[in-house]
Order: structure tokens, then sequence, then C-alpha cells
């Protein structure tokens, strides 16, 4: 078996490789012999005229006396056109002849300025295009027999080692060392390590393509109506999927009305859809009705009565049933994301907006049902039920720490990028959190994550936390609710650099770094605050932190054993 330079295919694939030259990756790694070392994403520059020329040869095989053979692989369709092998692109086309030849010259060139002017490189090509059928080539350029095409495919490693054969000869005498020179030389030409941007957006690209087989499979059942009831793990793209039940809906003329619980996911999905619907939580939906009939509901009151939200319901039923809504308030269909923090009394009043043969999406998580609310039971109210267990969202490393801190939260790792893993940092006393968690902000800025992609969570409520009347951790200030609105009733925030927010407002979210603070769990509430540490931790989509109080005993039993700092 070859060896590969990355051997590591995954980090290959975060770098930007594409999946056709992974695979002939793997293919030749496993198809050579342990003689042989393949070489992925050889790049080469050039100064010509006072500016830096760029290339990259896709393939770079050598042997055992240090001679190479250059591949360029190109997928797709071709045009043999009056003795070229031109590949076509949106923005120009390409002579992959003149491409090959000219990285030939600049590895030459390269090698020669870097080792010394008596060294050179045994270079030989291979252009290899497995989706194209050579027909009439007949290039001064190219040799035919340095073309594996559509026919050849299978014979590529055969054609390798034709062209190449492993023990080779040196035909530089005075380099006798001429194989780890050129090793060395190569090593330095390649991108190893993916930055941590490569990470995020492949991150983002892999989640995206994986949630979207949750779409499918639920866009693909038939049912008139529908009333569907999904139970999905967190990282599965239930938000994804309300998003896309919601577009559907207007796209057939429908009058969908998409609800969640917490306020920040609300207002963000508010910005991904188009209008001709409702997108609110529950409760700002309800103000939003008795508004429109005249009843604004009397915040003031609310802090000082416990039955606010109950009356205020009751008033929203009684309306309701006294005037049948119409026009904006009568809806066709319903999408329910974090439909687990929903109680039943609020999903009876929703039907008062719905006409009896409305469809019905309906999406929970059980393990992140931070409230307590009660199971609906809507398999008994004629709901087909779909449960999945797989999580796209965390990463490889985070998913096996979430995994062995959490069993009771069962669910499939189903994301194999392994992200930037978890770093668990104790805290005995919780007014360290401020200056611990500046201290990790620091570090993923030095990591070269931007502001932007750091969020701390609080598994607290924005009474408790510990960075309650905190303005700034480190020398970065928070952006936080203020708890006012702006004339549109959208939430405002702070001017701060770094987001700062509580698990449970930012459930149905997510953030390429997250410092989880205050975790402490509290053995009276044990299931709840264990449900809350478990959504904290997949909002994480490459890299995780933990700030947890070091003598809380589940702490001690379930975290404190996976310390780390890499």
């Amino acid at each position: 078996m070859a060896q590969l330079v990355p051997d590591d295919l995954t980090q290959l694939a975060l770098a930007g490789a594409h999946a056709p030259e992974l695979e002939t990756l793997a293919q030749l790694g496993r198809a050579l012999p342990d003689s042989y070392t393949v070489f992925h994403g050889v790049h080469w520059t050039r100064q010509y005229k006072g500016h830096t020329l760029y290339g990259e040869v896709d393939f770079v095989v050598m042997n055992a006396a240090g001679a190479l053979l250059c591949i360029e692989q190109k997928n797709g369709p071709l045009q043999e056109d009056q003795g070229r092998l031109v590949k076509r692109y949106r923005d120009g086309q390409k002579d992959v002849g003149a491409q090959i030849h000219r990285a030939l010259d600049n590895l030459r060139q390269k090698f020669s300025q870097q080792v010394g002017q008596g060294a050179r490189l045994e270079l030989e090509y291979l252009i290899y295009c497995p989706d194209h059928a050579l027909t009439t080539l007949a290039a001064a350029g190219l040799d035919r027999d340095r073309v594996v095409d559509a026919h050849t495919r299978g014979q590529l490693a055969e054609r390798i080692q034709t062209i190449l054969p492993a023990a080779g000869s040196l035909a530089d005498a005075r380099l006798t060392n001429h194989a780890d020179v050129v090793d060395a030389f190569l090593r330095q030409r390649f991108e190893v390590v993916a930055d941590v941007h490569a990470h995020i957006d492949a991150q983002r690209r892999t989640y995206t393509r994986l949630s979207h087989g949750l779409r499918e499979v639920l866009a693909s059942l038939e049912m008139d109506p529908l009333r569907l009831h999904v139970l999905a793990t967190a990282g599965n793209g239930k938000t994804l999927v309300a998003q896309h039940f919601y577009t559907a809906a207007l796209q057939q003329g429908k009058r969908p009305l998409l609800l969640c619980f917490n306020r920040p996911l609300a207002e963000r999905l508010k910005h991904l859809v188009d209008a001709g619907g409702r997108v609110d939580t529950w409760y700002g939906f309800c103000d939003q009705f008795l508004q429109n009939r005249g009843l604004p509901l009397d915040f003031e009151a609310m802090r000082s009565s416990p039955d606010f939200w109950d009356d205020a319901i009751r008033q929203l039923e009684g309306q309701a049933l006294a005037d049948t809504p119409s026009g904006d308030w009568h809806f066709d269909t319903l999408v329910v994301d974090e439909a687990q923090d929903f109680e039943d009394a609020w999903f009876q009043a929703l039907r008062l907006f719905l006409p009896n043969d409305a469809d019905v999406l309906w999406l929970e998580d059980p393990n992140q049902n931070v409230r307590g609310a009660d199971p609906l039971g809507l398999q008994a109210q004629g709901f087909v039920g779909y449960r999945s267990l797989l999580n796209y969202r965390s990463p490889a490393l985070i998913a096996e720490v979430i995994q062995r801190a959490l069993p009771e939260f069962e669910f499939v790792a189903a994301n194999d990028l392994p992200g930037l893993g978890v770093g668990i940092t104790s805290y005995r006393d919780a007014s360290e959190q401020p200056r611990l968690a500046g201290r990790l902000v620091g570090r993923l800025l030095q990591q070269r994550f931007r502001l932007q992609d750091i969020a701390i969570l609080s598994c607290r409520g924005v009474a408790s936390t510990a960075l309650k009347d905190v303005e700034r951790v480190g020398n970065r200030t928070l952006k936080r609710f203020t708890n006012d609105y702006d004339l549109l009733g959208n939430q405002v925030y702070s001017g701060g650099q770094v987001l700062f927010e509580t698990v449970r407002r930012f459930k149905g979210q997510q953030a390429p770094a997250v410092i989880l603070i205050d975790v402490d769990p509290r053995a009276e509430r044990l299931t709840q605050e264990l449900q809350v540490l478990f959504c904290g931790m997949t909002r994480a989509t490459v890299r995780l932190e933990i700030l947890c109080q070091a003598e809380n005993p589940v702490v001690v039993e379930r975290l404190l054993p996976l310390q780390a700092r890499d």
C-alpha cells in the first residue's frame, strides 16, 4: 500500500479537495505498492514581471529513487480541439497539455532554486480523465500513452508503474540522498493542515448536505392532510426542514404559520423566509393577535402574576371562538420547530386558527425539553410519527465527548469531519468565569476564529449567570440582549463583540465555536440540567469549550475525566 501525504483524507476534505480526487487518492493508496509515495495537492509559485503566479498539481507520485510522476486529473467532459485537449469552465477554457507542462517546468525551476543549480528533478507526467473517452488526440505536446481515459481508468495504477518503475534510476549521482531531498521539497509545497476557516466552511457544507436527507425523506411522504410528528435529535436539521416546509407551502399558494419557542430563533427564521405567512414565537403570536383585537397585553402585570400567560391564552381562545380568525390570521399550514417546549393547551388554541384539513408539521427533540413540558401524545391524535437519531451537526471529536459525558442522550454521530475537539476548564468559584472565558476567547482568536464565530452560552438563566453584570471578558465586550425592542418588535442587542446568550435562548441555532459557562448541574433538578447541558454542547460545529464547577459531583464524574487542553 502506497504512503499518502497527507494521509488523513478527512483533513483533505476540510481543505476543499473534491470528492473525485479523494476517490483517486484512496484508489492509488490501495493499488500502488509501499515503495511509492503519493502527494496530493502540490502547490507551486513563480515570480513573473513583479507578480506571483500560482499553480497546483493534483497528484505527484514519487518512487524509491526520488523520480516523480505528475498527474493532472480532469473530471467531466473534455474537448479535443486541433490537437489540444481542452477543459471548458464558466470563466473560460484551459489547455490541459499546456497546464501540465507549465507545472512540470515550474516544479523543475523551483527545485533547482531551492536545492542548488546542479540539482534537477526526474519528472514524468500523466493526464487522468476518467469521464472522457479519448478519440482523435494527435497533439505535439501530449503523448497518447500519457492519457488514461474512461476506457482505461481501471488501469491507472498499472500505467503509473509502467511509466515510473518502483526502483527507478538515480540520474543525478551527486545527490546521494536524492529521494530524501525530493521528499522534503514536496512536503513544503502542499497544505498539510487546513486552517480554522476551512473547518468552518467544510462543516457548513457538510451539515447542509447531510441534513437535506431528513428534508427529502419527509417531503416524500404522501399524506392529505399532512399530520407529521418528527422526533429528531439535536443537529438533525429540524430547523432547515421547518424552513423548507414553510417555503413549500408558500409556493403551493398556502398561508403557513411557523412557530418556535425562543425569540432569537424566530427572528433569524423571519429573515430566511419569504413574506406571505407568519413566523413568530408562541407568546409573540398571542400578543400580536390580541393587539389586533384591541386587547394589548399588560406586560408590567406579568411580573406580579404567575397566571399571566394562562389568562392571555384564555383571552386568545375567547376571541378566536367569538369571531373566527380570517385574513392574516387564517392559516392552512402549521409548522412548529423546537416543539418539545410547547404545551397541549397551546396546540389546542392554535387549532382555532386552522381549518380541519390544515397541514401540520410538528418537530421536536425530547432530549432538549428544558422547560419540562408534558408530551402531547400526537400519535393518538392521528399523527404519523417519524424518528431520527442522526446528528449531522456535531463533528466527530465533539460528538464523542458528548456521548461519553451524557450516555443517556442517545444519538448517532453522522458527521465524519473531525472538528477541533473539546476543551474542558474547571473553576472553583463562579466569579472566576469571566476571566477564564476571556482567556478562552483569546485562544480561539489565536486559532483564527473570528469574533462573530464565537458564542458564549450560559447553562443558567439570565438572572443567575456569572456574566449577569459583566460587560466584557478579557479585553472583548459582550453582545447581549438589552431587554428592549425596536419599532418592528425585534430584539435590541448591545454593541459588543462576542455574543452572550443562555442555552435556552440559543436553542435551534449553532456557532463554530461555543464556550459553555455555568456548568454546575443541581441535583434537585438533574434531568433538566443535563438536558440543558446536552443542548448547549450540541450547538458547537467546530470547537467546544466548557467551563465547569470543579467540585460538582456530576462534573467530577462525567466531565473532568475527559478534561483536555489541546
